[in-house]
């Protein structure tokens, strides 16, 4: 079966992160997070991968290759403009010739899609959309049901006082082929405000909550909490690199980094090539590749990106730090 997942976001919200980089391959536990999608697809039975990208999209290929690493094969399509969610999958319409997935390259997603699909099938949908309870929905789309699961109700980012439901859209689809005639070609056009307001006129648009891990990873804190979220799914600590200073709370430190004497981490994720110096401080951070954390530095809230220097003794609180070095 077929799966398409959109990876052609800029990130803009990730910036500077995203400058360099699609926001699909930033890591998470160690892995670049389209990847978790991806496995999700392939445990359900959807096995021919489909990637609509457009920026910077030698790194989503870099990263996913043909896919046989996940047991899928993996099929681009690259577009020279936006075309927007809906859009993007219009333009692969020609593979799409049974019932098929779609997925948000840009979340955590570690979910149960073969629930979704048999979901999906046991109602005689044309459109399914997994659902996730939030306890602050004003930032994504909000579904009312009826006794059926059917959406009767659709309403993205609403204010405060529009808010009917804490139940939103988590960005993943079954549809069936025929949805994709309201799409009009190569012209901008999104599930939520174009196509998900005709399907709720037809009638035919199912909503179902889904089981498993799910995370919006739009902003720095987000790419934080993402891998604070799958570290603790695998265990709480994962220590492959060389540690010899104090941990507390989630931890991952990966091989090839090290964490020298006296150094506090606590809810930090430190990536190969990295240094903790003598005595930093280091909390519900990421301090990425090739990073190194001068001794005595306080680094908090924060995200280092690939191969900066924080020089000894600086604090770094709140921020995602640009260019190569602070503290000088």
């Amino acid at each position: 079966m077929k799966a398409v997942i959109m990876a052609g976001g800029l990130g803009t919200r990730l910036r500077p992160l995203t400058n360099s980089v699609p926001k699909h391959v930033l890591p998470v536990a160690g892995r670049p997070m389209i990847e978790y999608v991806i496995s999700s697809m392939v445990k359900g039975g959807f096995d021919d991968i489909i990637l609509t990208t457009g920026y910077i999209y030698d790194k989503i290929v870099n990263v996913v290759g043909d896919a046989t690493q996940y047991g899928a094969r993996a099929f681009y399509s690259i577009e020279s403009k936006r075309l927007g969610t809906a859009g993007s999958v219009k333009r692969a319409e020609s593979l799409l010739d049974s019932t098929f997935v779609v997925g948000s390259g840009d979340v955590l997603a570690d979910v149960d899609i073969k629930e979704l699909y048999d979901f999906h099938k046991k109602k005689g949908a044309m459109a399914t959309m997994a659902l996730t309870s939030v306890d602050n929905p004003t930032e994504y789309g909000i579904v009312g049901l009826d006794d059926d699961s059917r959406i009767v109700r659709f309403k993205e980012k609403p204010k405060e006082e529009e808010v009917f439901s804490n139940l939103i859209n988590a960005g993943i689809y079954i549809l069936e082929p025929e949805v994709l005639r309201h799409v009009p070609p190569e012209i901008m056009f999104d599930f939520s405000k174009n196509l998900f307001p005709i399907l709720l006129e037809e009638g035919v648009l199912y909503g179902k909550p889904i089981t498993g891990l799910w995370r919006d990873v739009g902003r720095p804190l987000d790419l934080i909490g993402a891998n604070k979220d799958m570290v603790e799914r695998l265990g709480g600590r994962i220590i492959d690199g060389k540690m010899d200073g104090r941990a507390e709370g989630t931890v991952f430190i990966a091989e090839g980094a090290e964490v020298e004497n006296g150094a506090a981490l606590r809810n930090a994720f430190i990536y190969p090539g990295a240094v903790i110096g003598k005595g930093a401080v280091v909390e519900n951070s990421v301090v990425l590749d090739g990073s190194i954390v001068g001794d005595a530095s306080r680094i908090r809230n924060s995200i280092i990106p690939w191969k900066s220097i924080v020089y000894p003794g600086s604090v770094v609180e709140d921020t995602v730090l640009e260019g190569r070095g602070i503290g000088e």
